[in-house]
């Protein structure tokens, strides 16, 4: 029987009260696994028409009813789970539209994610069938997504994709799983998209935070092969622990020393003069650290201070992802310049970019849309809608045809390579046997006078999943 919109409220805002790690700066906690997912659930190939005029083969997957298929008999409403979706599917969202710094980081998001829909729509990728997406302003304040959800929902909304922030999907996973309404591709790197037992309709689309550390400590090997001395910045929450806790677990494995241990509260918008003081203290050769938001900036600016207040140190500073946007970067200025990060999209204002084809079209699709400004970061956003997409299209090519159910299995039985992706990247999922769509990473070095990453070293791919 199917709930009424009352019932789905209050279980959304029941949901908003769980405590769950932050891609925010909200101070609670999650639990957890990561998920990312698109998939070719009908066996075969498929060709799919990508931004740069050709045509792109979609690897083969396991065929959907020999790989992992979710249980529809456990949702409020069966029949509307395997309900046949025709003429049109609407996707929804929610994302900071207003609401100070979180909104003027994000909105590119938005752009990039509609325009790859327009983009989809004019292209004709799926046929008859129109896209169309709706994205509600939760101003990155986990109390105001289930309501945003609720409304979609009410409004015919059958999936949900890109929403971000880890708080925020974790307010609306208990809903949208009981609803069995896909929450696909969510923009967090959580490790708490990859629980497919407990939460089979919720998946997501950045590297977890814990194979992003990894990676820096795999990286640090290659860079000090004889040891280094370390210290960990890190915002003290669930989301910040993840990554300290990842990082020590190799650290002795890489030869890597760490020397000093400093936090800073997620609410805390002072400037972390004394916790970089301390670091200061122990001239250590690397810096890893895992502010949030604005205080990245924050943390950029006081380590110049301490660099030019201690002559001779010169640490190596590495910076969760979560930073790595042209607008963080640019606003922390000179201080962000040498900073280690990473990333497995393309970059797409490099000139070295300038002549890959994918590039080329993405960049003259968004101009197309006057979007050139925000070309940068929309990325994440394109990226997301185009694997999004690509999970409809198997989705619609398996024996059950389109329904919810059948883009959920999709999703997870689904291997896939973005237009925008790395050299070497593939996303992949694997039902619970892999729920991580993506896992390998280029670390990456910023150059402040030119705006733009130089890769540093090879892909690491040696923390994918295997299954």
């Amino acid at each position: 029987m199917k709930r009424g919109a009352s019932a789905r409220l209050l279980a959304a805002l029941a949901a908003g009260s769980l405590l769950v790690a932050a891609c925010s700066g909200d101070d609670e906690s999650t639990d957890g696994t990561t998920a990312e997912t698109t998939a070719e659930t009908s066996g075969g190939e498929t060709t799919v028409a990508d931004t740069s005029g050709s045509e792109t083969t979609v690897a083969e997957t396991t065929p959907e009813a020999e790989g992992w298929a979710v249980d529809t008999e456990a949702c409020i409403d069966p029949d509307a789970a395997n309900a046949p979706i025709e003429g049109e599917i609407k996707i929804g969202s929610a994302m900071p539209l207003t609401g100070g710094v979180a909104a003027a980081a994000f909105a590119p998001v938005k752009g990039g994610f509609e325009a790859y829909i327009n983009y989809a729509n004019e292209k004709g990728l799926l046929g008859d069938l129109k896209v169309s997406a709706t994205i509600e302003d939760d101003q990155y304040n986990k109390d105001l997504t289930p309501g945003a959800v609720s409304k979609q929902i009410d409004a015919g909304v059958h999936i949900f994709s890109g929403i971000i922030g880890s708080p925020n999907n974790a307010a609306v996973r208990d809903t949208l799983n009981e609803e069995c309404i896909p929450q696909l591709n969510a923009l967090t790197g959580s490790p708490a998209w990859g629980q497919v037992d407990e939460y089979p309709w919720t998946t997501g689309i950045l590297v977890p935070y814990t194979v992003e550390s990894k990676v820096y400590a795999a990286q640090l090997a290659e860079l000090y092969p004889e040891g280094a001395t370390v210290a960990l910045f890190y915002v003290n929450n669930e989301f910040g622990q993840v990554y300290a806790d990842a990082f020590k677990e190799l650290a002795g494995d890489f030869g890597l020393e760490i020397v000093d241990e400093q936090t800073i509260e997620a609410t805390d918008a002072a400037p972390p003069t004394s916790q970089i003081t301390s670091i200061a203290a122990k001239a250590p050769d690397v810096v890893m650290a895992v502010p949030l938001g604005a205080g990245c900036i924050g943390f950029l600016t006081e380590l110049a201070a301490a660099k030019a207040q201690n002559a001779g140190w010169t640490p190596a500073t590495f910076i969760t992802n979560t930073c790595a946007s042209s607008l963080i970067l640019g606003a922390a200025g000179a201080a962000a310049d040498g900073l280690y990060t990473s990333g497995n999209l393309k970059d797409v204002v490099a000139p070295s970019n300038a002549e890959d084809p994918a590039v080329a079209e993405y960049l003259a699709y968004m101009e197309s849309q006057g979007l050139a400004d925000i070309a940068a970061t929309a990325a994440a956003g394109w990226t997301t809608a185009e694997v999004t997409v690509a999970i409809i299209k198997q989705a619609m090519e398996s024996p059950e045809g389109l329904t919810r159910a059948s883009i959920i299995n999709a999703a997870r039985n689904f291997e896939y390579t973005p237009m925008l992706a790395r050299e070497g990247v593939v996303d992949t999922m694997n039902g619970a046997d892999d729920p991580f769509l993506a896992e390998s990473l280029q670390v990456l070095q910023y150059d402040f006078e030119t705006a733009t990453f130089t890769d540093i070293g090879e892909l690491i791919t040696e923390f994918e999943t295997t299954s």
